[in-house]
């Protein structure tokens, strides 16, 4: 009786021993453990596009890389005009048409119109050379007479050390014989629609002259001669290279030496 008792009463205690266990806790990792590889997403592989280097541009070519090989401070490019003046300067003269003219220039000017009259042309010259002190004197005639100011003035006609017929190398042309060597105000403004005007135009870079003062070109030369068929010697190959070009004297001397041409800042 004593033994099953006691032995009831181990089983009993065994199973509150069961029923008290401690829970097992996590196991903790040991340096003996194998690495655990994690898992390696795959991905596309990552396209490089190399970079396009910008283009180096190329040089801008220069227009009058071809410009002729001449001397700019030759007497044939004597600069006068409303913001470059020559002072009292006297170029060398002769005599042409009964006017006085740059002696440097007789044979060309004598060609030009020479060649004009063959053509069919009434062609005089109306002004060619015209000193200081005669551009002194008219200027001065010319503002107290007609203008309402200096300013006026100025826009109107050129002054003295100003004007291109002080050179001796322009002449203003004319198909009425009345103008012929004429030095007072009168208006030829009806020229630009002669045909005389145009053969001119067309043909004066053969004997060296050019137009002197090119509609358009304003900004270079400011006040032109108030005559409008107004021609100016500047040597056959700088001529024909003006015309190719569409270049005014200013321009052109611009090309050889800026100094040499005064531009007022607009």
């Amino acid at each position: 009786m004593k033994r099953t008792l006691s032995a009831i009463l181990l089983m009993s205690l065994l199973l509150s021993l069961s029923a008290c266990a401690i829970p097992t806790l996590p196991r903790t990792k040991t340096e003996s453990d194998p690495e655990e590889i994690p898992e390696v997403q795959e991905t596309e592989p990552a396209v490089i596009i190399p970079e396009t280097p910008e283009p180096t541009p190329a040089p801008t070519p220069d227009p009058y890389a071809d410009k002729p090989d001449i001397d700019i401070n030759s007497w044939e490019f004597q600069l006068t005009n409303s913001y470059n003046s020559i002072g009292e300067y006297q170029p060398p003269y002769s005599v042409f048409e009964g006017q006085g003219i740059n002696e440097n220039i007789v044979e060309q000017a004598t060609a030009f119109v020479k060649a004009a009259r063959e053509a069919g042309f009434s062609a005089y010259c109306s002004t060619i050379l015209r000193n200081y002190e005669f551009q002194d004197s008219h200027y001065k005639s010319f503002v107290y007479n007609q203008a309402a100011d200096a300013v006026d003035a100025a826009n109107r006609m050129l002054g003295p050390g100003l004007s291109d017929h002080q050179t001796g190398l322009a002449i203003d042309f004319t198909d009425d014989a009345s103008y012929n060597a004429f030095y007072g105000s009168f208006d030829d403004a009806y020229m630009k629609d002669t045909e005389l005007y145009q053969w001119l135009v067309e043909h004066c870079t053969e004997y060296g002259f050019i137009l002197r003062y090119p509609e358009g070109k304003e900004a270079f030369y400011g006040t032109p001669c108030n005559h409008p068929a107004h021609f100016r010697y500047v040597g056959k190959e700088a001529a024909a290279y003006m015309k190719e070009h569409d270049l005014c004297l200013e321009e052109f001397i611009i090309l050889y030496d800026p100094s040499k041409v005064f531009l007022p800042q607009p």
